[in-house]
Order: structure tokens, then C-alpha cells, then sequence
């Protein structure tokens, strides 16, 4: 058994002193909390004594009431106050919410140290010892089972087994299972767990407590790259501590590294899909076979194309699907990330989200067929493009945009060989560049002197190329249409071009940092 408050209270050279809440006297104590936090409840698991120096105390009734309510939320034993010269006056309200909750309220004289109380408690519970320390080893028998082979069942499964509890290993943005096996939690729970993270902001203190059909359950973060959360429901309240949990935690943390080892695995098989899909390297009964096989229904999918995006999200953003259940395929092709994902405006902001706001971001139409594949990359890429000049930094291939006259990928193309085609072939034959010396021109507001500073090169050269570029396209740059033609023709081969790409070690499917 463990020690109690009224223990504490008979125990001489403590002189503890009993203030209000003597109903509560026959609560367990677990242990001996020292803090002076005002939201000190989000670090306690229940059944702790908490100490607090008497000069933190809030001086009015209504704050102390308060404080003392939220520790009898969360199953606090009692609330022990160290006098201090400074210490308020302890209030009627204070009185009054300790009896009304149970919750003893003991004053300690200033000359008893709080280490003593913690001792004490701490020599009273030795004879518990041997229980904890059985619950322990189990706990680390269960990772060392897990690190040894191929487990039965999972460390999580083996010690909700064992201690007579039902411990839940979830995504903490999704709440979906870390397990894609694993049964989803109850609706109920589900919400719990998205309100308490929403509510914290995403910080998550020691403890997190959750209402359930059982009471309250338990959750504490599990230390991944990618955050997780175990929760405990049913916990026996004599393991209902925050050492068992974190610990508990660490055999969790195990799990999630081996589920993250798997989606590794199938992120790089897929990733070799996604490239020879690109390539044309796999048959279309083939195709679609394999894309049905992890999930993808060509019929709703489009082609993302991602730029810009942050090395750890690009890096995590296959455990970020996988763990919300989005069949996805990723590849990493220098400088970009391309990823085959189903056409829902809610994936794309998950993407987004993870990979940073500096992310660009361009989608395909819709797949319909895998063979529309090489084709669907060019649409990405263009979108791509168009981002860039989008305050959303997001853009799909067919939206309005700042080049609205050049409608799809073949009516651009149309328009580069019609009005820069013998500008191309000129280049290509005489290894010249009247092409880029047409758009620094027309970017430098068609003044010689600032484009033959651009182009370093002097300024009757500027002019000898602006008339080799009348003669061979048939435009004069005086006339306001024929400079009109030019221009959309310039933007449509940047388009075309898309973002500059270089081929490296990475372009066969790994992510970055691999």
C-alpha cells in the first residue's frame, strides 16, 4: 500500500499542518511534486503531492481556487504549501474548493525543507519498489524482444497485454494509427486526441489528458521524426505515474522507428515506379496494376510537382502520408520533388504544410490513364512555372493565370515555332544567342545602353542583333503587336522549359539526404 497524505500528516519531524480538505486524507501518494508553475497539472499523471513555495501562491481567493481545481482534474493527492515570509493569506475560496473537492491543503513551516516531504514520501513507497521494477523490466523486455527478431505482436500490443491496459500508438496530427494494420481508435477517441493537440497548439506537455468512456486517459509524445503519441486507457492506477508513461514511450518510439523503416522501403519501390511510369518504361495493363496495387486510381490522381520545399519535410513527407493513409508515389528528380497523389485540394495543403511556405507547388489535370504520364509531367511543370507568380504559391495546369492567352502545352509550343522557330534554328546552327538577347531587350525596356550592360557586350552589337532578330522572325521591334507576338512568345518557351532541372545522384528515386 501506498503512503497516504494523512501518513504524511502524522509523521513528527515533517509538521505538516492540516488546513482545509481533511476528507481528502486517505488519498495515496505516488510521489512528491516540487514546482511553482501555474500550469503545473499538464506535467502531473494523478496521485502526486504537489509542493509549492507559499511566495508563488496567487493572492486572490478566486486564482487559488483555481489552481486547486485544476489539480483535482487531473487526480492530484494533496497540495502542500511551504510558509514563506512572503506567503499570501490562504483564502476562504481555497477553504472551500479543497472540501469541496477532497483535496487536503497542508502547510509546511518555512524551516522544513521540501526534499524532506519528497524523502519521505519516497521511504514510505520502498516496499513498492519491487512492483515498479517488475513493470519496468517488462516494459524493456518488450524492446528487447522487438530488437532481437521478429516479434508475435508488437512491443505496444505485448505491454497492453500485460499491464491491463489498452495503449494506443498514434500520428498526432491524423490520430490514425502509426500501424496501418492497427485498428483505427473509436471515433470518440479519435476527436479527443485532434481537440487536446489543436488546443496546446501542437506543444504537447508531460501529460495529456483525454476524456474517455473509461475515465480519463493518458497521453504522452513519443520521441520520432515524425510526432506520435501513446495513449494509455485503463491504466491501473497504481502504474498511473509519469515515469511508467515515458517509459512506456520509449518502447513506443521503437515501434514507430520500425514502421518508419517500412515506409521507407516501399517509398524507394515506388519511387522506382513513378520513374519508369515517367519514362514510358512500364506497359499500361502493367501500369495500372501497380498503381492499383499501392492505392493509386489513375482516374482521380494528378501529378505534383514540388520546388523550393524544405530538406526535412521533402525528406519526411512520405511518413506524413503514409501515417494519414494517402496512397502517394515520390521521386526525387533534382531540383524537384514529384509525387503522384489523388486530386483532393486537402492533400495538397498536407503537402504544403509539410514541406514549408516557401514550397512551389504545381499539379497536372487529372491522370485519367497511367500512359498520360510523361504528359501529365509536362502540365505539372508548366503549373510549376505559373506558381511562381502566385500569391498561393500553388497552381494547376488549366487554372487562370498571368498567361491566359497561352492556354495548354501544345498551344505554347505552337507559338515558339511559329514566331521564335527561325530565331531556334538560327542559334542552333550558328551557335548564337539571339533568342536570349531578344528577352534581354525586352526586359531591359528596349534601351541599348542598359542591354548591352546586361549582355556585356557593346552597344552597336546589341543593335546588329536586334536587326538580324527583324529580319529572320519578319517583326519589327517599333510596332507595338509585333512586340506583343514576341513577348508571348518568350514567356510560352520559358513555360515550356519549366524550371531548370539537373540530372544527379539523386534523379533515380531516393529522397534527399539519402
Amino acid at each position: 500500500m501506498r503512503v497516504t497524505v494523512g501518513d504524511l500528516v502524522r509523521i513528527p519531524h515533517l509538521r505538516l499542518a492540516l488546513f482545509a480538505g481533511g476528507g481528502g486524507l486517505d488519498r495515496p501518494v505516488s510521489w512528491a511534486h516540487a514546482s511553482d508553475l501555474d500550469s503545473v497539472h499538464d506535467w502531473l499523471a494523478g496521485s502526486e503531492l504537489l509542493i509549492r513555495n507559499g511566495r508563488t501562491l496567487p493572492p486572490l481567493g478566486a486564482d487559488q481556487a483555481r489552481l486547486l481545481r485544476s489539480l483535482a482534474d487531473v487526480g492530484a493527492s494533496g497540495l502542500v504549501i511551504g510558509e514563506d515570509p512572503q506567503t499570501p493569506s490562504l483564502r476562504e475560496e481555497l477553504a472551500a474548493a479543497a472540501e469541496d473537492c477532497g483535496i487536503p491543503i497542508l502547510v509546511a513551516p518555512y524551516s522544513v525543507g521540501f526534499a524532506a516531504i519528497s524523502r519521505a514520501v519516497a521511504d514510505a513507497n520502498s516496499r513498492d519498489d519491487a512492483a515498479r521494477v517488475g513493470q519496468v523490466e517488462r516494459v524493456y523486455a518488450a524492446v528487447r524482444d522487438a530488437l532481437g527478431g521478429v516479434p508475435t505482436e508488437s512491443p505496444v500490443a505485448r505491454l497492453s497485454r500485460e499491464l491491463g491496459c489498452r495503449l494506443l500508438l498514434l500520428d498526432t496530427a491524423s490520430a490514425h494509427p502509426v500501424d496501418p494494420s492497427a485498428p483505427e481508435p473509436e471515433p470518440a477517441m479519435r476527436a479527443a486526441v485532434l481537440a487536446a493537440v489543436q488546443a496546446c497548439e501542437g506543444k504537447i506537455p508531460g501529460v495529456l489528458r483525454l476524456p474517455s468512456a473509461d475515465g480519463t486517459s493518458l497521453a504522452v509524445e513519443v520521441p520520432a521524426e515524425e510526432p506520435a503519441l501513446l495513449v494509455a486507457e485503463g491504466l491501473p492506477s497504481a502504474s498511473s505515474d509519469t515515469s511508467l508513461l515515458h517509459h512506456l514511450a520509449t518502447v513506443a518510439a521503437v515501434e514507430v522507428a520500425r514502421h518508419a523503416m517500412a515506409l521507407e522501403h516501399q517509398r524507394r519501390v515506388r519511387g522506382e515506379l513513378l520513374a519508369h511510369l515517367l519514362d514510358a518504361r512500364t506497359d499500361a495493363p502493367t501500369a495500372r496494376q501497380e498503381l492499383e496495387a499501392a492505392g493509386l486510381d489513375p482516374s482521380v490522381c494528378a501529378l505534383v510537382a514540388a520546388q523550393h520545399g524544405d530538406e526535412s519535410g521533402q525528406r519526411d513527407l512520405h511518413l506524413t502520408l503514409g501515417r494519414r493513409r494517402i496512397p502517394h508515389l515520390l521521386l526525387r528528380r533534382d531540383p524537384l520533388l514529384l509525387a503522384l497523389l489523388p486530386d483532393d485540394p486537402d492533400v495538397l495543403l498536407t503537402v504544403r504544410n509539410k514541406l514549408g511556405p516557401a514550397v512551389l507547388l504545381g499539379a497536372s489535370e487529372v491522370l485519367g490513364v497511367p500512359d498520360r504520364l510523361p504528359t501529365a509531367h509536362k502540365e505539372a511543370m508548366w503549373a510549376l512555372t505559373l506558381a511562381a507568380t502566385s500569391a498561393e504559391r500553388i497552381a494547376r495546369y488549366g487554372d487562370d493565370s498571368a498567361h491566359t492567352v497561352l492556354r495548354s502545352i501544345d498551344e505554347a509550343r505552337v507559338v515558339v515555332d511559329r514566331v521564335l522557330g527561325p530565331l531556334l534554328a538560327y542559334d542552333a546552327a550558328h551557335r548564337t544567342d539571339l533568342v536570349g538577347s531578344l528577352d534581354a531587350f525586352l526586359n531591359c525596356r528596349r534601351s541599348w545602353q542598359r542591354t548591352a550592360a546586361a549582355l556585356n557586350v557593346h552597344k552597336q552589337t546589341v543593335m546588329y542583333r536586334m536587326h538580324r532578330v527583324e529580319q529572320l522572325t519578319g517583326r519589327t521591334l517599333a510596332t507595338t503587336g509585333d512586340l506583343a507576338e514576341l513577348w508571348i512568345a518568350l514567356q510560352a518557351r520559358d513555360l515550356l522549359a519549366g524550371p531548370a532541372r539537373t540530372e544527379g545522384p539523386h534523379s533515380d528515386g531516393r529522397a534527399a539526404g539519402d
